[in-house]
């Protein structure tokens, strides 16, 4: 099943001789198609109760809903989009202080060290999200839902290669609800980031960021390889952007989630329609114009 929201994307029906039905977003004029009219439905989603604990800070009622929904709809993304069975994750606690000195002096008594340049950190150990409240607070929940995306892939893709996994978390910060469902807005930062390494020829090509192992990939990033991220989180935005390579993602994470460790790169092929050459073209095309503003879930 395709879901996409009709003013964002059209999705095409064809029947091939051998009966089999296909679904595409690409107008194909060489065989007979015919628009689907998706429409999204009202959302059945059976919310989890969210541990929050504080230490020394006070939140409002407005604050703590905030919270709830933010962890609420990466649960719900995992669910419907990724199509994994959210009920075998545990619900993670989440525990705020109030300032960084106080975030970090934590992390050294739970023999968890000096977490650099962090805003919150996921401790698998006791399904904990321990973030610290920001001068800006709504940067605070984005970082909740950044964390709470690392819990639930530790969970249940725990072979996902870290581009993937830290792509997803940077994408959980942008994603949002309304009356149409869920839906992610453009992660500024990133899309900043990503342009001026692509300006200064930065940029790493689809290949070899596909190629790199997990643990040479958090290497560079320690190493202040920051573009890195930002591209993780912008490479994923753009393969949520369309059904189809939406669909790629979603085979992506469970050929991981079987326990498959080859790298992403040789799974392209026969994953992506044209392979890795075709996903280079697309994504090149799409850091042109970085897309729509909002992606429809």
């Amino acid at each position: 099943m395709i879901v996409a929201n009709s003013g964002y994307a059209k999705i095409y029906k064809w029947v091939d001789e051998d009966g089999k039905v296909h679904f595409s977003d690409r107008k194909d004029h060489s065989v007979k198609q015919e628009e689907v009219d998706v429409k999204p439905g009202t959302s059945k989603w059976s919310r989890f109760d969210i541990d929050i604990k504080t230490v020394d800070v006070e939140l409002s009622d407005e604050e703590n809903q905030q919270i709830v929904d933010g962890v609420n709809n990466v649960y719900e993304f995992f669910d419907r989009v990724m199509s994994f069975d959210i009920y075998r994750t545990v619900p993670v606690n989440i525990l705020i202080f109030r300032d960084e000195a106080e975030y970090q002096n934590y992390l050294i008594r739970n023999n968890r060290g000096m977490s650099v340049a962090s805003y919150g950190l996921y401790i698998p150990s006791e399904h904990q999200i321990v973030v610290y409240v920001r001068e800006n607070r709504s940067l605070t929940f984005k970082t909740i839902k950044h964390e709470v995306s690392h819990a639930v892939v530790d969970s249940i893709v725990p072979y996902a290669p870290a581009w993937l996994h830290e792509g997803l978390a940077e994408q959980m910060e942008m994603l949002e609800r309304d009356e149409s469902g869920l839906y992610f807005e453009r992660h500024p930062e990133n899309r900043w980031v990503v342009a001026q390494a692509r300006e200064q020829g930065r940029l790493a090509d689809i290949d070899q960021f596909l190629k790199l192992p997990s643990n040479k990939w958090h290497h560079s990033e320690r190493s202040g390889n920051g573009s890195l991220r930002a591209q993780a989180g912008q490479f994923v935005y753009f393969l949520l952007s369309k059904p189809t390579s939406r669909n790629f993602v979603v085979r992506l994470m469970h050929n991981f989630n079987r326990g498959d460790r080859t790298l992403s790169y040789y799974l392209v092929d026969d994953n992506y329609i044209g392979g890795v050459t075709m996903l280079g073209l697309d994504w090149r095309r799409w850091l042109h114009d970085q897309g729509e503003g909002i992606v429809r879930l």
